[in-house]
């Protein structure tokens, strides 16, 4: 069986990542290889990572996202690879790939497509409900990473629930084995100037307009000095949180690292992670923070909230955030039972069940 993944490139992004771990699990399996399929070259960090893995990338020739000729470099890939299987993750590939499907009539080939996020710009405009209720009903399986996901999915494509499409939820996986054997850095490796003694919160998140790093960094300046802030990514919204950082007058504890391939390492080195965001579909960021034995501090959002409500603490406000990383760093005993709470939180979501639900699912199995 052969499965081709779809996606607009390969950037730091939970999407992302998410096949940089997924895929090699999937090709290990005896009969089954897995390719991907990129609409740019831009930015794709986990391209070399995956190569080295063995998993084979292409990109589409015109190099564009929103090129109307992606439709037809996508069909003519599905058909020189004789793919029995494609999986679309992100817009507008999934609509690419929905427009692509219209050319195999009646071929027998899966189209598979996963939504990974309870909300997007898109939902604020009318005119992409129609596009979006097409786009999904050219797939034969929705496939959510939460429930929230598929619940606000519902909504917006199908709000009288006529039940045309097949919906699925599969929560999301990470590599726990990689990040329980990370080894942790000396603080004061990590960034100079820091002490044993210095207080680290962190952050891993892209900087874009569904994070709010910004209510971070205002929390942070209302805290003690020796707490300094450590803001993992890239995105185009870093400069205005730099630019935030120093009108805040706080610049010197608030450290861009950018993309880093080591955040396991990371987040077995600072203090306390936090999950700061407008909205999520399931928040892979933090799960790993849970998994490296942190506690976790997360905005009280659709689709985060389940995933962190009775292990991290959740919280509405910057007040709250505040009072949260208070809290944590001036209680021991706070501190152990959060941590070990997370730790056992994130044992739920190893990749390799995920992995071998989706082997279920391209196998004809159902995993509703």
């Amino acid at each position: 069986m052969r499965v081709l993944y779809v996606i607009n490139n390969l950037t730091s992004g939970g999407a992302e990542k998410l096949l940089l771990d997924l895929i090699p699990l999937i090709n290990e399996k005896e009969n089954l290889a897995a390719d991907i399929l990129l609409l740019f070259d831009d930015n794709n960090v986990y391209y070399e990572p995956l190569q080295k893995k063995g998993v084979k990338v292409d990109i589409v020739k015109f190099n564009k996202k929103y090129d109307l000729r992606n439709i037809f470099e996508i069909r003519r890939h599905i058909i020189m690879g004789n793919y029995d299987i494609v999986h679309a993750h992100t817009f507008p590939t999934q609509l690419w790939v929905a427009l692509a499907r219209m050319f195999f009539g009646d071929k027998n080939i899966r189209f598979i497509t996963t939504e990974h996020n309870t909300y997007n710009r898109r939902r604020g405009k009318f005119y992409f409900r129609l596009i979006e209720k097409f786009m999904y009903s050219r797939y034969d399986t929705i496939v959510s990473i939460s429930e929230k996901t598929k619940d606000s999915l519902i909504d917006w494509i199908d709000p009288n629930k006529k039940s045309i499409y097949k919906h699925l939820v599969m929560e999301n996986g990470i590599d726990l084995e990689t990040i329980k054997n990370a080894l942790p850095y000396k603080k004061c490796d990590l960034i100079d100037g820091m002490t044993a003694d210095t207080k680290l919160i962190c952050m891993v998140g892209r900087f874009t307009e569904q994070k709010d790093q910004p209510a971070l960094i205002r929390a942070v300046s209302k805290l003690p000095e020796d707490v300094h802030l450590v803001l993992a990514g890239e995105g185009p919204l870093m400069n205005d949180n730099k630019a935030l950082a120093e009108k805040s007058g706080i610049s010197e504890r608030v450290h861009f690292l950018g993309f880093r391939n080591d955040v396991p390492g990371i987040l077995k080195t600072v203090d306390i992670v936090v999950l700061s965001s407008h909205w999520e579909g399931f928040g892979l960021a933090a799960v790993e923070g849970m998994a490296a034995g942190k506690p976790l501090i997360a905005s009280d959002v659709d689709g985060l909230r389940e995933v962190v409500k009775g292990a991290g603490i959740l919280f509405n406000t910057e007040e709250e955030l505040k009072n949260a990383i208070i809290s944590l760093l001036n209680n021991n005993a706070l501190y152990e039972e959060i941590s070990q709470k997370c730790r056992d939180r994130a044992e739920r979501y190893d990749i390799k069940r995920m992995a071998e639900d989706l082997i279920k699912l391209y196998s004809g199995g159902s995993n509703s």
